[in-house]
């Protein structure tokens, strides 16, 4: 058997049933902003569900005043497991780090993520500088 033409075929099938299994990006539909720190850097995300909207709060711990932020880095909603997923991180706010200071900042933020109609799990993760990490989730539908 011709072994390239078998990895042709399979990669067919694999590129046409990716979208079916994966999810779709939905930065559009949220809103992402950075304030003041409510919750300890250690609390693990709020989330909070009112009505058609989810809304995550946290705080985030960053190196460098000068040189970090808080993002939100990912938005999807995974189709087959009707899951919506956020995951907001540490990271650099600039491309040349020679003038970054050395300290550690923890900054609050709060997206606020329609929710498809269809949804049953929502899952917030925050990554912090030096590799914490923390989640939460809920259930929309309670």
């Amino acid at each position: 058997m011709n072994r390239r033409v078998v990895l042709g075929a399979l990669s067919g099938v694999v590129g046409a049933t990716a979208g079916c299994l994966g999810g779709a990006g939905r930065e559009d539909d949220t809103e992402f902003e950075l304030v003041d720190p409510v919750y300890a850097v250690d609390d693990p995300p709020d989330v909070a569900v009112e009505g058609d909207t989810v809304r995550i709060e946290g705080t985030v711990r960053y190196a460098s005043s000068s040189c970090g932020t808080a993002e939100l880095v990912y938005d999807g909603y995974e189709r087959f497991q009707r899951r919506v997923d956020v995951l907001v991180v540490a990271a650099d706010a600039v491309d040349d780090a020679d003038g970054c200071t050395d300290d550690l900042v923890d900054t609050g933020y709060r997206a606020v993520v329609s929710l498809p109609e269809n949804a049953r799990r929502v899952a917030a993760t925050e990554h912090h500088a030096f590799g914490d990490a923390y989640s939460a989730a809920v259930d929309p539908t309670d």
